[in-house]
């Protein structure tokens, strides 16, 4: 192998700058260039291909988000499409392809790899939603963000005794609400829309009239907007909601993520290399392991990973 291409797909999530480090070290030493392509899939159709180097890149290791950048890509799910990646990635001798991305960007390198095209995918997306994985790559720095901002606005609440809904990012899993609630001790945690009980959240206000509170939302679960007005329409508390938002994804990527990233990077390049394909990394007991694309695609297996 002398060439291949890494794509960072999907949502941005701090440490892919680490995760594209770690591919290419990991490929100098077998002397393959590496190639970036730029929006993830919609930079290999648009051929929109870029060099990286070690050096470079080692410069933005501590930096969030990705320098290739990312593009959702629907049409990517069109045999065409791939068909058309396939054929312009060999045209430009690429070998190899690495992708970084959730559920969906790994959906897309299943189909590349089912059409005979190598393909090694690292789970990156904060909301470690990805079956069968501990962890992805940016959840433990996304955690830390809310973590900070949560521990700013608890000061300003208790000063007045507000009562928060806090809406943190998670549509199908609850990770970061659940660790992110049992850090700042919230006063409760809405995970998944099982866990909505207004009369139960009403009786834990209650309880603790008079006292400034906080709870954590996730989005998938139920908004801070629909917190406030199912409160506001059975009760006397006044609810201050509140979105994090994108703050959850920016910022510098946590010491894990930046090891975990450049780990992901490397070993990616190694399953390559040894021929294998169809595979995608995850941590199993604070080890990477592989595992296939389909066995992962098709598990349901995404129980909340807690933090003990």
């Amino acid at each position: 192998m002398k060439k291949l291409a890494v794509i960072t797909s999907g949502g941005d999530s701090p440490g892919m700058n680490a995760a594209l480090f770690g591919v290419v070290k990991e490929a100098a030493q077998h002397e393959i260039q590496v190639y970036g392509c730029v929006n993830g899939y919609i930079g290999i159709i648009k051929e929109e291909l870029m060099l990286l180097t070690e050096t470079e890149l080692s410069k933005v290791i501590d930096v969030g988000g990705t320098i290739l950048g990312t593009q959702r890509f629907p049409e990517f799910a069109e045999k065409d499409i791939q068909i058309k990646a396939v054929d312009i990635l060999k045209k430009h001798d690429i070998e190899g392809l690495v992708v970084i991305g959730g559920d969906g960007s790994y959906q897309g390198a299943k189909a590349l790899s089912q059409l005979g095209f190598r393909v090694a995918a690292i789970p990156g997306t904060i909301d470690n939603d990805i079956s069968l994985t501990d962890i992805t790559l940016g959840f433990h720095t996304a955690v830390e963000n809310a973590v900070d901002a949560i521990d700013k606005i608890k000061t300003s609440a208790a000063s007045h005794k507000h009562i928060f809904g806090i809406e943190v990012m998670g549509r199908e899993a609850s990770d970061i609400a659940i660790w992110a609630g049992l850090a700042t001790a919230a006063d409760g945690i809405i995970g998944t829309s099982e866990d909505w009980n207004l009369e139960k959240v009403l009786e834990g206000l209650r309880r603790s009239s008079g006292k400034s509170q906080i709870y954590i939302l996730a989005e998938g679960a139920i908004s801070a907007e629909k917190f406030k007005t199912e409160i506001e329409s059975h009760s006397e508390f006044k609810i201050h909601p509140l979105v994090l938002g994108h703050i959850q994804r920016g910022g510098k990527p946590s010491v894990t993520d930046r090891i975990m990233g450049i780990q992901f990077g490397k070993q990616s390049v190694k399953t390559l290399l040894e021929g294998r394909s169809g595979i995608c990394l995850a941590v199993h007991a604070n080890t990477i392991v592989e595992l296939g694309l389909a066995e992962v695609l098709d598990s349901s297996d995404k129980r909340p990973f807690l933090p003990f």
